[in-house]
C-alpha cells in the first residue's frame, strides 16, 4: 500500500496508511506527553505527529533498510520534540534562578547537615515555596526536551551510518554505531553520583513517580526533581561531547 502511495499520491491510500501507522503517533504523544505539561495537550501533539506522519510517507525509501515502523516513530517523536520546544523554551531569567537557587541549596545542606526542604530554599531566597517548586518542575521538563533532542539526533545519524543494504538478512542486527552510543550513556550514567544514578533507575527503568522516590530516598519531592535535573543534565553534556567528536 505505501508502495502504491509513494508511486499514485492516492489521498484514499493516504489516509489508509494514517489509519493503519496512528498507534506509533500515539505512543508517541504519549510518551512527550509528561514533558509537554502546561504547553500542548496530547491532542495538539497528536495533531502535530499525523503531520510528521504524513510527512514520513513521502520520505521513507525501503533501499535504505529500515522499517517503516521504525523510520517513522522516529520521525515522528522528533516532530514532538521540535514542537514542544517551540512552545516554551528556557529563557536567561530561568537558568540564572537555577543557578541561585542550587547555591542556596548547597549552603542550607552545609549549615543543616542534611537535605534542605523547598519550603527553607524558599524562605532562604525571600521567596514563594509555591515558585522554587514550580521552577524545579519547569528546569526538570526542559532539561529532559533538550536530552531527549540530543538522543533523537544521535540516533537519526546513527541510522545514517549504518550500512544499506536491499537484503535485510545481512544487516547485523545492531550496527557499531548504535552499540557505540549505548556504551557512552552507560559511561556517563556510571560517572554519576549514587544518588543521581538511583534516581535515574527509578524514575526510567522502575517507572516510579517523584513523591515515589521521594520515600524511597527520604527526601522530599523536589530535591527528586532536582537531582533528576542534574543527573540528566550531566547525562546531556557527555552525550554532547560524545557527538562533538
Amino acid at each position: 500500500m505505501l508502495k502504491e502511495y509513494q508511486q499514485t499520491g492516492s489521498p484514499e491510500l493516504r489516509e489508509k496508511l494514517i489509519n493503519e501507522y496512528i498507534h506509533l503517533v500515539r505512543s508517541a504523544a504519549v510518551q512527550m506527553r509528561g514533558m509537554a505539561s502546561g504547553y500542548a495537550q496530547e491532542e495538539d501533539l497528536v495533531n502535530q505527529g499525523v503531520l510528521a506522519l504524513m510527512d514520513c510517507l513521502e520520505r521513507y525509501d525501503e533501499t535504505r533498510g529500515a522499517k517503516f515502523e521504525t523510520f517513522a516513530f522516529l520521525r515522528v517523536r522528533g516532530s514532538l520534540i521540535d514542537f514542544i520546544r517551540s512552545q516554551d523554551w528556557v529563557p536567561h531569567r530561568a537558568r540564572s534562578l537555577q543557578r541561585h537557587i542550587e547555591e542556596a541549596f548547597r549552603q542550607l545542606a552545609n549549615e543543616k547537615m542534611r537535605e534542605p526542604e523547598a519550603a527553607e530554599v524558599a524562605a532562604y531566597m525571600g521567596l514563594p515555596t509555591e515558585k522554587i517548586e514550580s521552577h524545579l518542575q519547569y528546569m526538570d521538563r526542559a532539561s529532559i526536551l533538550s536530552f531527549e533532542g540530543m538522543m533523537q539526533d544521535a540516533q537519526e545519524n546513527a541510522s545514517r551510518m549504518e550500512p544499506e543494504s536491499p537484503d535485510l538478512s545481512l544487516r547485523p542486527e545492531e550496527s557499531y554505531c548504535r552499540q557505540e552510543l549505548t556504551e557512552v550513556l552507560a559511561r556517563a550514567v556510571e560517572g554519576l553520583t549514587e544518588k543521581e544514578r538511583l534516581v535515574i533507575t527509578l524514575y526510567y527503568y522502575e517507572e516510579l513517580k517523584y513523591a515515589d522516590i521521594a520515600r524511597v530516598l527520604d527526601v522530599v519531592e523536589s530535591r527528586v526533581c532536582q537531582i533528576h535535573t542534574k543527573a540528566v543534565k550531566k547525562l546531556r553534556d557527555s552525550l554532547r561531547e560524545y557527538m562533538e567528536g
